[in-house]
């Protein structure tokens, strides 16, 4: 179920910028300056996110660039060394190239607790269906500042939760290990008693964890949701303008 909301996450984050950031994209002094206000706090937190999933791997951060100082436009964050002596790199690849998906939801619902907007905020943490978004879009509060800026970062995060096409390269061999270990684990506990305590501890934290990073992904998947149906109108405009 993670994986299935984290490939939802994915996809619909990497639909908000094909339809905004790249029909924005384009030549005209007032294009760049307008994919620069949309991707900006997007892009710092997606580079900042690879820095998190390095530090965490166990190894140092040599550079972070963001994609307006990088000649390809893309962004750049370059580990350094390990300060970890169990630093694993193939680990560090892996949940580096992740990590936005992750924490790019949970900034979402931090600036939702804080702005207020919704006006509910756990109605997007207990991941409404997809056919009240629009129900949530007309309630919200649209002479409230708070309403768009929230709408304005969720459209800009939600844009850069996915890794890129390189980082999800490099993350496939470490997802697969990472699965086959967490297989081969749950398959040596299940042979323990049940009464066993290693067996019930293990339980209890591997459920509350799967539980924290469902919500987590459910409420980014409710976030960029509300943005979708703006997007949709806002990048044929903006691939017409370009025309």
């Amino acid at each position: 179920m993670v994986a299935a909301e984290a490939a939802i996450l994915y996809t619909a984050s990497r639909l908000i910028f094909i339809w905004v950031l790249e029909s924005a994209a384009g030549r005209a002094r007032w294009r760049r300056f307008l994919v620069g206000i949309l991707r900006g706090p997007g892009n710092i937190l997606h580079e900042v996110s690879h820095a998190l999933g390095y530090l965490l791997s166990g190894y140092r951060v040599r550079r972070i660039v963001p994609f307006f100082f990088d000649r390809e436009g893309r962004g750049i964050c370059q580990p350094g060394r390990p300060w970890s002596p169990l630093a694993l790199p193939w680990l560090a690849t892996g949940l580096a190239a992740l990590m936005p998906l992750l924490t790019g939801a949970l900034v979402l619902r931090g600036v939702s607790s804080w702005l207020g907007v919704p006006g509910d905020p756990d109605s997007l943490a207990q991941g409404v269906p997809w056919r009240q978004i629009p129900d949530i879009l007309l309630g919200l509060d649209y002479q409230a500042w708070q309403t768009w800026v929230f709408l304005y970062l969720a459209m800009s995060i939600g844009a850069e939760l996915a890794p890129s096409d390189v980082d999800l390269r490099k993350s496939l061999p470490s997802l697969l290990v990472a699965t086959l270990i967490l297989v081969g684990v749950v398959a040596v506990i299940s042979t323990l008693e049940t009464d066993a305590r290693l067996r019930h501890d293990f339980v209890i934290y591997l459920g509350w964890l799967t539980s924290w990073v469902s919500s987590v992904l459910d409420f980014g998947i409710m976030a960029v949701g509300l943005v979708m149906i703006p997007a949709v109108l806002l990048g044929p405009f903006l691939r017409r303008r370009r025309r």
